[in-house]
């Protein structure tokens, strides 16, 4: 019998203390539970978590919406999951959600070392348009700033 499909739904106060622990072991600055918690309370925010029958929450993502625009705040995934297709179906479900919304471009940040991340961005159509220089406090790395166009008909 086969599993289950993963499920994605809206984060919410239930979820923090699972993407809490998939922030920290993500992330060299990892966010706290109280900036977690805001995210939830700002409009512009829009937060998912996915979670599979086995493993509960495996991954999140966090990304604002204001206007016609997107940004990408957070993504992560449960490390001994990663590379099966949990990234892949969050951004695709945040850019239809953007779609949704009319936003018309989306912008990131990501760590210039992240292999894994920029492919992953690549797939979905996502360039790189510029580095900020030490952007990282906890090691001075570079930051590249990826951006891309929604296509509303998705």
């Amino acid at each position: 019998m086969n599993a289950p499909a993963p499920a994605i739904r809206t984060m919410g106060s239930k979820d923090l203390e699972s993407v809490l622990e998939i922030e920290r072991a993500s992330f060299g600055s990892p966010w706290t539970f109280n900036m977690l918690q805001q995210e939830l309370n700002l409009s512009f925010s829009r937060h998912l978590v996915i979670s599979q029958y086995e493993h509960g929450i495996v991954g999140y993502i966090i990304f604002w919406i204001i206007h016609d625009e997107t940004q990408l705040q957070r993504i992560a995934v449960k490390s001994n999951l990663r590379g099966q297709g949990i990234g892949s179906l969050l951004i695709r479900e945040m850019i239809r959600m953007c779609a949704l919304e009319n936003v018309t471009q989306g912008s990131l940040e990501v760590r210039s070392s992240n292999n894994p991340a920029l492919l992953l961005y690549k797939k979905f159509g996502f360039g790189v348009s510029g580095i900020r220089k030490g952007y990282y406090t906890d090691n001075g790395e570079d930051a590249l700033i990826m951006t891309y166009a929604i296509d509303r008909k998705t």
